[in-house]
C-alpha cells in the first residue's frame, strides 16, 4: 500500500471512533460495525458486555486517542495509539489492523491492551 500516514489515519480514524463508541455506550452493533466477518466471529456481544465491565471497573471509560506509528503490510495497514480512559493514569495501547478486503477496508484485528 503506498498510502500516506494522513491516508491511512483517513480511512482508520472513523472506524476506531466507532470502535471506541461502542466500547463507552456499550454497543457491540456500532462497535463492530467496520469488523471483519473473521473479527467479528471470535467476540460475541455477551463477551463484549463482559470484557466493557472489566475495562470500565479497571480503567473507566475511553478518552483522547494519539497516534503512535503505523505499520504496513502489502494489503493491510497496523495503527498503534495511545488510548486514555477516564480512571487510569496508565498508558494503554489500542490497536487495530486494517485490512483491504473485495475493495473495501475492514477491521481485521482490534486489541485494547
Amino acid at each position: 500500500m503506498e498510502l500516506s500516514d494522513a491516508d491511512v489515519v483517513k480511512i482508520a480514524a472513523p472506524m476506531m471512533d466507532d470502535a471506541m463508541l461502542g466500547v463507552s455506550r456499550r454497543d457491540y452493533k456500532l462497535h463492530s460495525t467496520h469488523f471483519s466477518v473473521s473479527l467479528k466471529s471470535l467476540i460475541g456481544d455477551e463477551q463484549f458486555l463482559k470484557d466493557c465491565d472489566q475495562r470500565e471497573a479497571d480503567w473507566g471509560l475511553p478518552g483522547h486517542r494519539e497516534l503512535i506509528s503505523v505499520f504496513r503490510k502489502e494489503k493491510s495497514f497496523t495503527l498503534v495509539w495511545n488510548q486514555t480512559y477516564t480512571r487510569t493514569e496508565d498508558q494503554i495501547l489500542a490497536i487495530a489492523t486494517i485490512a483491504l478486503k473485495g475493495g473495501r477496508y475492514f477491521v481485521d484485528y482490534f486489541l485494547l491492551h
